[in-house]
């Protein structure tokens, strides 16, 4: 199979994903590198396959030659970090070095190199791999091991469907199966079942302690707390989940060892019951009930948003009590939710972060990423739900009125889009009236010629072809009613005194200081803004698409709303990216209402590369703010 390096094969996976045409300066900006890189590298992937389409729209790959390629081997391929890693963990006994080598088809030398890149990750998790009398092997900490574990395996599998059907691949001599089985009926004894949110971490990370166990790699530390696990149900379930496996597998596990496994379903594993109502209400208290709630009602209102959770309540503080069982718990989680809500509804995702904050300093706790996007689904439906109908596409409905056409084609109108649009009958073909009527779309079975107005004519029968042309109508209304909206709110928040071009940053700590005192200086924030913005990027990043950040303060107290910019030609790294854009947001309590439309507004303007790519050369903010608000 053909060998590409690692950067090429980034160019493909971004170029392939790309829904479009992607520009050479696009990807030079994703990767960080220059146009002319980018040129070189295409050119060298196409010597190799000629994979790559290049034309005046960008680059896009070809499908066909795409869909004969074993891209599957590709992506094996693709990082020998990964693979490295897992022989290491995996292969029982420790691999001999020069064996390894030997079947990674490279030199021991170039095998030695590959260990101090991989340490530097490993170091994250307080482990090492190490080398004694040729043996090569991890040093460290074995719940350790066993959390590094997992991330490996959630960082391969399906990313789109989170997929664990190849975790068999991973464990050579389990029965990944069998043990699925084992723990679904060991469960199931107790009368109780695993919330569809948590099946693959539950499964992934039992079946990662119970092959360390087989494998002779039991948990060493003394672990906190035993006797007060000893008669739970997840400690019964543990115990019989390893009862169970030790008559297939000669394993003796601990009691250390069954403390860890309980743990793993702490706030996991919830009761089976015909009346959900009652268990709930054994399990959670009124007084931690009106917690949550007045914990809700502060965040609710410091975004000024007006929302009716009474109904809701309950089962989000059921998902708050699970929550905080599992950050007390050892437990490693992935989450598929997570990126998509952050791109697509930063806003929802910012407010889950508030209540993320509120609920780790009145339990003393600490919420993962992972969480956060779990506590963004529920409180999603809540927001959407209580959107006004200022968003919606006004529509004016005018037809003939015989035998039933504008009913029928009304209801038609409600049943598809209700969620979309505010829908009036309009009764007269008074040719003033209409124009001063307000509405965005106009859709009619009469044939009309209105300057100004966006109209759609539609047959009597409302036809699948009328309903086509209805959806593109509405959703070009939607699109400019949401561009109007954004460059309306975007145009009024800037100042030359608060627009910076500098490389001279090289992390965002250093960044966020720089602009949190232009603020400050400004007149903005007092004292303190800055260590707000920090403890607000400390419990989840503000990076949005690799490309740009929005660092803002957990709490609105501004004097007046305003957004302090810098941009980076030369890029600053941003945790795990290099960014080169930074827009810090100061907001005015009056204001905090607005906050969810300017900060989704910022994110929906730069969520292409080549309008980040365009700001990023602004000389100044006049030409930012040409390039920023769109036409």
């Amino acid at each position: 199979m053909n060998r590409f390096t690692d950067r090429q094969k980034k160019i493909i996976k971004e170029i392939h994903n790309s829904n479009t045409f992607i520009t050479g300066k696009s990807l030079s900006l994703i990767l960080n590198v220059s146009l002319r890189t980018i040129q070189s590298e295409v050119s060298a992937i196409n010597k190799v396959l000629h994979l790559i389409l290049s034309t005046n729209r960008g680059y896009k790959i070809d499908d066909n030659l795409y869909k004969t390629m074993d891209f599957t081997a590709i992506e094996k391929e693709q990082n020998l970090e990964h693979i490295i890693v897992k022989k290491v963990f995996f292969h029982n006994p420790h691999y001999n070095i020069d064996d390894l080598a030997e079947v990674l088809y490279i030199s021991t030398t170039t095998l030695e190199k590959y260990f101090k890149k991989i340490n530097d990750t490993l170091s994250d998790f307080d482990l090492k791999i190490v080398r004694t009398n040729n043996t090569v092997f991890v040093s460290g900490n074995e719940l350790n091991k066993r959390k590094y574990l997992n991330k490996i395996i959630f960082d391969e599998i399906n990313p789109a469907f989170n997929s664990i059907d190849n975790l068999n691949n991973y464990f050579e001599g389990i029965d990944v199966d069998k043990i699925k089985i084992i723990i679904l009926n060991s469960i199931n004894k107790y009368h109780y079942y695993v919330d569809n949110a948590y099946y693959n971490n539950i499964i992934v990370n039992i079946t990662i302690a119970l092959y360390r166990m087989r494998t002779d790699h039991y948990v060493s530390e003394p672990l906190r707390n035993i006797s007060d696990k000893a008669e739970t149900v997840e400690s019964k379930i543990a115990t019989e989940i390893c009862t169970q496996y030790s008559a297939h597998c000669n394993i003796d596990p601990s009691e250390d060892d069954i403390f860890y496994i309980s743990s793993l379903l702490e706030g996991i594993i919830k009761p089976i019951s015909n009346d959900a109502q009652s268990v709930s209400q054994d399990i959670l208290t009124s007084d931690f009930i009106e917690e949550i709630r007045e914990i809700l009602l502060n965040v609710f209102s410091s975004y000024m948003l007006e929302i009716n959770f009474d109904e809701y309540l309950y089962s989000f503080a059921l998902h708050i009590h699970g929550l905080i069982k599992r950050a007390n718990s050892i437990q490693s989680s992935g989450n598929d939710f997570l990126n998509n809500i952050k791109k697509n509804c930063p806003f929802i995702y910012d407010v889950s972060v508030s209540i993320a904050q509120k609920l780790n300093k009145k339990y003393n706790i600490s919420i993962a990423d992972s969480e956060i996007g779990y506590i963004s689904i529920h409180i999603g439906y809540l927001i959407e739900s209580s959107n006004s109908d200022s968003d919606k596409v006004s529509v004016l409905l005018l037809c003939h009125d015989y035998h039933h056409i504008n009913s029928n084609i009304e209801k038609k109108l409600l049943d598809n889009y209700q969620n979309f649009i505010t829908l009036k009958l309009f009764t007269t073909d008074n040719r003033s009236a209409l124009i001063n009527a307000y509405s965005d779309l106009i859709v009619t079975t009469k044939p009309l010629n209105l300057i100004g107005k966006e109209v759609i004519v539609v047959s009597p029968f409302f036809t699948m072809m009328d309903q086509i042309n209805v959806d593109n109508a509405i959703h070009k209304c939607l699109e400019n009613k949401q561009k109007i909206k954004r460059n309306n709110i975007l145009s009024s928040f800037f100042d030359e005194k608060l627009f910076f071009k500098s490389n001279d940053f090289g992390n965002k700590e250093d960044v966020i200081r720089f602009l949190g005192q232009n603020v400050i200086d400004y007149g903005l924030c007092e004292e303190g803004f800055v260590e707000s913005v920090l403890e607000r990027e400390q419990l989840s990043s503000t990076c949005f698409f690799d490309t740009f950040a929005i660092p803002h303060a957990l709490d609105m107290n501004a004097t007046h709303t305003m957004i302090c910019v810098l941009t980076s030609e030369s890029g600053i790294q941003w945790d795990d990216h290099v960014i080169h854009i930074v827009l810090m947001l100061a907001v005015q309590q009056n204001d905090r209402k607005k906050f969810m439309e300017l900060y989704n507004g910022i994110v929906q303007t730069l969520e292409k590369p080549e309008k980040v790519n365009k700001l990023v050369l602004s000389d100044n903010l006049m030409d930012f703010l040409n390039q920023l608000l769109e036409k």
